[in-house]
């Protein structure tokens, strides 16, 4: 479960150490740029994996199974082999989405990737009655097996001179991290 964490946050890492940058380097083009990138993209820097399988065939058969029980209409998801662990990714709808299984097959959370417009109107509107001048670029919905079925949001803000990240979990809203464009 640390294990799982720890990829998670290293994945945070990268990909908003490459917003800052490129703000910084040209601001105004760079930031239309970045809005337009596809959540794919992004996706590569997040899930840091060991060897991408091909063939699912080394994974655990009950993550096999599970899978394919809460996601019946998805095919095409490709499978990464972690440390101890598996991930499975796909794209379904406009949001990114990895699951991640442990060694023997048993679900340990799942990790969505979406834009303000798939954000659950209640959590868009908790952020923007506190950050009004500040537009959410990007979100992250993480589910674990101990949140019992309730998601973590992870929502990134920015306005003219400053990113934050806003994390939001039952209805409770703090700043997990804050950044100034340069």
């Amino acid at each position: 479960m640390k294990y799982f964490l720890l990829v998670l946050v290293a994945g945070f890492i990268p990909a908003l150490t490459g917003k800052c940058e490129v703000i910084a380097q040209n601001e105004i083009a760079a930031d239309k740029a970045w809005h337009k990138k596809n959540v794919i993209a992004i996706d590569k820097t997040i899930t840091p994996g060991k060897k991408n399988m091909s063939s699912p065939g080394d994974v655990s058969p009950r993550a096999l199974k599970d899978f394919a029980k809460r996601y019946k209409n998805i095919t095409g998801e490709t499978w990464m082999e972690l440390k101890d662990n598996f991930s499975a990714s796909f794209i379904s709808n406009g949001v990114s989405n990895t699951i991640y299984y442990n060694a023997k097959g048993k679900w340990q959370g799942s990790l969505k990737r979406y834009r303000e417009d798939k954000l659950p109107f209640e959590v868009r509107d908790i952020v923007k009655s506190k950050f009004k001048d500040y537009s959410i670029f990007y979100v992250e919905e993480l589910e674990k097996i101990d949140s019992r079925g309730i998601p973590t949001y992870l929502i990134h803000l920015e306005d003219k001179n400053n990113v934050k990240l806003v994390r939001i979990f039952e209805r409770q809203m703090e700043i997990w991290q804050e950044y100034t464009k340069i």
